[in-house]
Order: structure tokens, then sequence, then C-alpha cells
């Protein structure tokens, strides 16, 4: 049985996704979800949160008051990020009036809505992927589905007060669109989630060189360059006509970034200040908390250099395995591809923000295996912790916000190692006395999927 994007492989019943038996588990998600939304809004007032929203409401008012973002007023996002800010600000016209808390509860339930479509493109894409496995062991669905939902609740400090989960949802959507061969539009969703957070485009290359060696198909490649370009143009060209040198500003913002405090980085910096090796304070950097140090300049550049050169590294890996393996691979086989360049991506950037784990969270349900979903899981409340409900400790540069982020940062880089070998199975060979691991080619069986 060969699986590939091809085709699936035939079934004895084709899956109904409407049948109420199987939809039990997305009602008990939107359940919960949509109970998490209510308390969030209740207790919003006292949670020990930052002001983003704050910043996005101010955002939406300037524009709708015909002041043009890059020109009139510098943002730090992304052009199509405005999407998300104005669609609330919109809605609270015929509500009553633009008004900070009616906004805030807007943006939420935006969030929340932008949460259950990624939900159910998770929970589609999971059936597509391994359509045997869904239709025979239903329970399983199930609770990677809970495990979306449970994770989902576990970030929703920072998944429904940042517009992180809008882009999630896009590159969740482009990969939803990828699996049912149609390459203009998922270039289309994958254009639109690189214009509001960037760090999807890093997954363009991965798309073309499987169209390239898997499909052999260069038509599919044009048609997702031009779907891809044609979103960025329409997104990128009015600002690049109106505000051009907003535009760079907004470039030089980030790359001129130091040292967030939750990145490794940082706790390599503050383990040396603790050793005497050098000297270190918080400051407050670009909106966040980051590090000034004399370590902090060429950890920067390092940062930056590794971003970028890891990256490389994963591009020619994968072009290396899909012509050594002719293009055979396990139909999942990308879904980890995806999932290991986000987390490379993550881990070594110069910013570390709780947020950007929900940019892999669509993935975690379609992960071979519960270890990786386990410690994905362990890994969400590490990360907010110390940020807000422990800021005056890390302020001071404390050992404990420290030491759980030092563990946070442990436990996605022992993911990211899974992830290497799920991609590449032979990676590890030389920790055992086991034989050759099968080739990502192979195909997958319910005990693999379980």
């Amino acid at each position: 049985m060969d699986y590939n994007l091809s085709g699936q492989p035939s079934l004895p019943r084709k899956w109904n996704a409407f049948k109420w038996p199987r939809l039990w588990v997305i009602v008990a998600c939107v359940i919960a979800l949509l109970a998490t939304l209510g308390a969030f809004n209740i207790l919003n007032s006292i949670l020990p949160t930052a002001d983003d929203v704050d910043l996005y409401f101010r955002y939406a008012r300037w524009t709708l008051s015909s002041e043009l973002p890059y020109r009139d007023f510098i943002i730090e996002y992304p052009p199509f990020s405005l999407v998300f800010f104005l669609l609330p600000a919109i809605l609270c016209y015929p509500l009553g009036g633009l008004e900070i808390e009616r906004y805030k509860i807007l943006f939420h339930t935006e969030c929340f809505a932008l949460n259950l479509a990624t939900l159910w493109l998770a929970y589609i894409l999971f059936k597509h992927l391994y359509p045997a496995v869904a239709s025979k062991a239903h329970h399983n669905l199930a609770w990677r589905m809970a495990a979306f939902t449970f994770g989902s609740i576990l970030i929703s400090l920072y998944l429904m007060q940042r517009f992180d989960v809008g882009a999630s949802f896009l590159t969740t959507l482009a990969i939803w669109l990828f699996y049912k061969h149609k390459p203009a539009w998922s270039g289309v969703a994958l254009g639109l989630g690189f214009t509001a957070k960037l760090y999807p485009g890093i997954l363009l290359p991965l798309v073309l060189l499987y169209f390239l060696y898997v499909k052999n198909d260069w038509r599919s490649i044009w048609r997702y360059l031009a779907g891809f370009c044609a979103a960025c143009a329409v997104v990128l060209v009015p600002f690049i006509l109106t505000g051009a040198e907003g535009l760079r500003i907004f470039l030089s913002y980030h790359l001129d970034r130091g040292i967030e405090l939750e990145t490794i980085f940082a706790t390599i910096i503050v383990l040396g200040s603790y050793l005497g090796l050098t000297e270190a304070l918080s400051m407050t950097d670009h909106g966040g908390l980051g590090l000034a140090s004399n370590w902090v300049k060429p950890l920067a550049t390092t940062s930056t250099l590794l971003t970028i050169a890891g990256l490389l590294l994963i591009y020619f890996m994968i072009w290396r395995t899909l012509r050594k393996n002719g293009g055979r691979v396990r139909v999942d086989w990308f879904v980890s591809v995806v999932s290991l360049t986000i987390l490379w991506f993550i881990l070594a950037n110069k910013v570390l923000s709780p947020q950007y784990l929900v940019w892999l969270l669509p993935f975690v349900p379609i992960w071979r295996g519960w270890y990786k979903t386990i410690l994905f899981l362990a890994a969400l409340p590490l990360s907010f912790i110390p940020f807000p409900f422990m800021i005056d400790w890390l302020a001071r540069l404390d050992a404990l916000p420290f030491i759980i982020l030092a563990v946070r940062n442990g436990l996605l880089v022992v993911i990211f190692g899974m992830l290497i070998h799920d991609v590449w199975p032979d990676s590890f060979n030389f920790l055992t006395r086991r034989g050759a691991a099968p080739l990502p080619g192979r195909d997958l069986n319910k005990s693999e999927a379980t």
C-alpha cells in the first residue's frame, strides 16, 4: 500500500463526517472551548496580562479614522495582521460603538472562532491522513482532538489575546488545501499567513520540494507560486505605494531586536551572569522584556545565523531525502517536516514568546505516537507561569523563572529531536544496537498512529 499525494488507499466504507457518533468529540471540544471563552471574558479584568489587545485597538481605531498604517503611524506587525485587528473593531459599531472593553470581548471571540476553525481543520486533516485508524479506532481520534482542546485551554491566556491563532489557522488551511490537491488556493492561504505573521513563509520551500519530487508536477509548482505571490502582492503593494518607509522601519524594528528573556540565549546569558562571566540586567526592549549585557549582540547575531543556517540545512536534508527515496514518503511525513521546521524557527529565534507555541498546536493531533504530545502539553503551562505570573522575578533575574523556562525549552528540544527521528528514522541509530529503522516511505499501520 503506497501512501503519497497521488491518492488514498481504498477503504471498505467511506468516513461519514456528519454522522453524530463521529461528531460528538467535536461538540464536546466546542463546549469546552466556549466555556473557556466565557471564563476568560469574565476574568480578563483581573488577569495579569500584557496590553497587546489595547495596542491592536489603537491600530484599528487609527485606521478607521482614515489614517494609513506604515505612513501615518508605525505598526510592528505585517500588513495582513490588520484584518484581525479591524474585524472586531468594525463589529463594535452595530453593537454600540467602538469602545475598548467591547473590542476586547469581540477580539477574544474572534480568536475563539479561529481556534474552532483550526480544530475542525486538524480533525479533517487527521481523518484524511489516517483514514483506516480514524474509522476503526474512534477513541484515538477523540483523544487527539481532546489534546488539541486541552492545549488550547492551557495556552488560552495568549491564544485569546494574540492574533497568532489567525496565522496558525491560515497555515493549517494551506496544509489542508495542499493535501486536497489545490495548489493555487494553498499558495494563497500560505501567502496571507506570511503577510500576517511571516513564519508561514519558511514552509514555501518544503511545499515546492514536495511537489517536485513526490508529484513531479511543475504545473502545481507554478500554480502554488502564483497563488502565493498573488496573495502577497494584493496585501503588500498598497502599503508599498503608500508607506514604503514604514514597511522598512517595520523590518528594521524586528532585525534590531535584542535577546528576549524567554529564549535559550537569555538562559545562557543569565547563567553566565550567575557564574560571574558577564553582567546582565533586564530591560524593556521592543515592547517586551529583554536583556542588557555584552553577550546580547553576539548571541543575537548567532541566533540569526543559526536560524538561517538551520532552515537551509533542513531544506537540504529534505531535498536529499526526497531525491534518494524517489519521492516516496509516508503520507504524514510532510506534517512532521512542517512541525520540525516551525519548531526550529521557534527555538533558534532571539524571541520566544509563549504564543509562538500556538503555531504548533494544529499539528499536535497529527503527530505519530503520544510522547511528543504529552511533552508539548507539559511545555504549555511552563510557558505562561514565568510570564506574566512571575514577571517581577523575571525582571530581577531570579533563578526560579529561568529554571522553569529552561525546563520548557528543554522539552521543546526533546520534541525537536523526536521530530527529527520521525522525518529521518535513521538519525539516532548510533545510540542503539537495533537494526536500521524503516525508511520514511514505509506504510503507516494502526499501532504507529495510536
